[in-house]
């Protein structure tokens, strides 16, 4: 089997949610939720999920913009699923029609 990156699983199962209906923030709850992904993901998950280079994540973490993380080591950051999810549906911004 090929091994998928995270941001591949991410948006496939982006895709599945939002054929079942979900939209807006209640899409990342799905996903918060989904444990068809992975349970933590790592800063360049994040990075390449949100299209955005490894140092604006890391840029975001130290500004404390940035999602809920753990930090194991002085070198290891991982982002909990739910956290991650759940930080993007606050982002999310519902237009008017």
């Amino acid at each position: 089997m090929d091994h998928l990156s995270a941001a591949s699983i991410f948006n496939s199962r982006l895709s599945f949610w939002t054929a079942q209906g979900f939209a807006g923030a209640e899409l990342y709850e799905q996903l918060a939720e989904d444990n068809e992904l992975p349970s933590f993901f790592d800063p360049d998950d994040i990075a390449e999920i949100q299209g955005v280079l490894v140092g604006s994540v890391k840029k975001a973490r130290h500004r404390g913009a940035g999602p809920a993380f753990i930090r194991l080591s002085s070198k290891v950051i991982k982002y909990p699923r739910p956290d991650y999810c759940r930080h993007l549906a606050s982002k999310f911004v519902r237009r008017a029609a």
